[in-house]
């Protein structure tokens, strides 16, 4: 079935004409949004795609079985890897008992822009007695979870196997399982290192069970004083406006390095199709042990509570259409239904007319809601991000269209959009069809040019708050990811009023400016006026060590001491005691910071971590280099790259 239908839509996009849209419409280059009329009017008319049902993602007890027994040989051949991929491959195929009786959490923020919640008894499934091939599912992986010393994890799988399988001829050799895991996990040491028997293969898979582990275990730091009109940044930032450059974030105080200045949660989150069955749907962690969805076969979560909530908040209308996104090539744009929610056509057209309606005069209050508030987890703040097509060139445009109204075909066809107050299913019209084409555009946009601080190529995820942030190709602050949250901090001291930007690409230490000029405008067609860009800052290599500044004209120069050699021969003799004795205090200061950027810089090349009470020793020795030296130098550069290096191991 995919592989037919891949090869309708390659007839389809083959025998569509770009050309003759182009030629029809005298269409040369974007022209705003009634281009996209003019596009969507003419794809109405004459672009056929022929899909007249969604791809099933069915369960099957059958399909569940046979992965199982495969898995099954090669748990006998200690191969645990392939054994734990066919047992989780299993648990996803097997029909699945009906959800009920979870608790829901309530929509935060503004309720007239905050997306419903969904309850997961909607998406289905079979009556407890018929999951017999899931608890079996869960039974097995649990012998996969013992060998590899993951204890918890087996005791996790032990009492799924027990809830959903009423597998009672089972129950006593489950309970022996479950009575050696909590023997085992007082020891120091996995017991099965000990074993004769272990092989290569199973040290691996257990090397990389551990290292996920780690990554796991990683949390974003606190944001100990939010700003109370924007919680996801600190009260030492707040939005400005710019002209020539739009929307902003900047300091209201100074700010030091080292400071956590957002924490913030994607509002949308769309993972790379190969990682769909490997990483979980809601915080994008990778699984070991994944639960499946109720109700289709595409997707995992890492626990009862992230299925809870993905249900709820994310996968309503994508556990339909997906297995159809997948067959069809379209998983790419996945992002642009991901903004929907779980919203009705109705609804979201009411929203945007709405906010479209009530526009803020003001560019620097986009965003906000009537009390003054933006929240992350609100529409509203989505909604007036940057969209500008006119980045794209122009048969892009036109492809995306394309894309758009394809996929707006399956969300027709899933029934789940397009419905009453009831949820109950209504006819589409021409008008509604077409708008929608025109929101999936558009939220296409919105996740392309807004996703920039996004330093992993493994999903796609939207930040409203983050996204405020301008690049600059000296950047002052650096961002990161730990799961779906966010977190941004100062790489160096930032003085009250600057702007707080980061570099959409390799920064002015990595390209040379006219390189760094050229990817960023293809990048986002912005012309970058920067420090770096404007005095023509040279790369990491050609700098000098240190540009210290001179305390009589405060101009800098490429050694450790007090006065340029101009200041030097005009000064000789002129100074007294106490004066020298000044200078001298800050000539020191200024080897003590390079001393402990040295230190632990060694410290990262042997291989040795950097504690806490280290990191805040560098952020200290950071502020005093930066007071008594210039940039570009290669030692503040190695300040703020520590500082950077320190904040993703979770030091914050």
């Amino acid at each position: 079935m995919a592989k037919k239908m891949r090869s309708k839509e390659a007839e389809e996009m083959a025998s569509f004409d770009f050309g003759r849209l182009a030629s029809e419409l005298n269409l040369g280059h974007y022209r705003g949004e009634q281009c996209l009329d003019e596009i969507f009017e003419w794809t109405w008319n004459h672009f056929q795609f022929n899909c007249k049902a969604l791809e099933e993602s069915v369960k099957s007890e059958d399909k569940a079985d046979m992965l199982r027994l495969l898995g099954n040989q090669c748990y006998k051949a200690k191969d645990y890897a392939e054994a734990l991929n066919f047992y989780n491959r299993s648990i996803m195929a097997a029909p699945h008992p009906v959800l009920n009786n979870v608790r829901i959490e309530k929509s935060e923020g503004n309720a007239e822009f905050g997306f419903p919640r969904v309850n997961p008894a909607r998406y289905g499934g079979v009556a407890l007695e018929k999951c017999s091939a899931l608890g079996k599912g869960f039974a097995n992986r649990s012998a996969v979870m013992l060998a590899l010393g993951e204890y918890e994890k087996c005791i996790e799988d032990v009492d799924l196997a027990l809830e959903y399988g009423h597998l009672e001829e089972l129950r006593p050799k489950l309970e022996e399982r479950r009575l050696k895991c909590q023997e085992a996990r007082g020891q120091e040491e996995p017991s099965n290192f000990r074993h004769r028997d272990v092989n290569l293969d199973k040290l691996i898979l257990q090397h990389f069970l551990k290292e996920m582990k780690s990554t796991l275990a990683k949390k974003p730091p606190v944001l100990k004083d939010p700003n109370p009109c924007i919680p996801a940044v600190s009260s030492a930032v707040s939005v400005s406006h710019w002209p020539n450059k739009g929307r902003g974030l900047v300091a209201t105080r100074d700010i030091k390095p080292g400071e956590v200045l957002g924490v913030e949660r994607a509002f949308a989150v769309a993972l790379r199709q190969d990682l769909l069955t490997s990483n979980c749907s809601t915080c994008t962690s990778p699984c070991v042990n994944p639960l499946p969805c109720p109700g289709c076969t595409q997707v995992v979560f890492c626990s009862k509570s992230c299925r809870v909530k993905g249900l709820s908040e994310d996968h309503w209308l994508e556990c339909k259409i997906l297995s159809s996104v997948i067959a069809y090539g379209l998983h790419t744009k996945a992002c642009s239904y991901k903004l929907l929610k779980t919203w009705s056509f109705r609804q979201m057209k009411s929203i945007c007319n709405k906010l479209k309606r009530d526009k803020p005069t003001l560019p620097e209050k986009l965003g906000f809601d009537e009390s003054g508030k933006y929240s992350s987890s609100s529409f509203q703040a989505v909604y007036h991000l940057k969209q500008d097509l006119e980045i794209f060139p122009f048969e892009r445009v036109i492809s995306l269209c394309m894309d758009a109204f394809r996929l707006a075909k399956l969300i027709e066809l899933s029934k789940r959009f397009f419905v009453d107050k009831l949820g109950k299913p209504v006819p589409v019209s021409k008008e509604d069809f077409l708008d929608t084409c025109k929101i999936l555009v558009n939220n296409y946009a919105k996740f392309i040019q807004n996703s920039f601080g996004t330093p992993r190529k493994e999903m796609m995820e939207l930040f409203p708050a983050k996204s405020l942030i301008n690049h600059s190709c000296y950047p002052v602050i650096s961002t990161n990811i730990f799961g779906r949250d966010s977190f941004w901090y100062a790489v160096k001291p930032i003085a009250a009023g600057e702007e707080l930007a980061v570099s959409y690409i390799p920064d002015f230490s990595i390209q040379p400016r006219y390189q760094r000029k050229r990817n960023v405008v293809s990048f986002q067609n912005i012309v970058c006026s920067c420090q770096a860009c404007e005095e023509n800052w040279p790369i990491l290599s050609h700098l000098p060590e240190i540009r210290c500044l001179c305390v009589n004209c405060k101009n800098p120069f490429s050694y450790v001491g007090m006065y340029c050699s101009n200041c030097l021969k005009r000064l000789t003799g002129k100074l007294d005691i106490e004066k020298v004795l000044e200078l001298s205090s800050i000539s020191e200061k200024v080897k003590s910071a390079l001393n402990v950027l040295h230190r632990m810089q060694n410290k990262v090349a042997l291989g040795v971590p950097i504690s806490k009470q280290e990191f805040r020793y560098l952020c200290g020795a950071s502020e005093v280099a930066f007071e008594y030296s210039a940039m570009p130098s290669k030692a503040l550069l190695s300040f703020m790259k520590l500082v950077d290096d320190c904040a993703e191991a979770g030091l914050m």
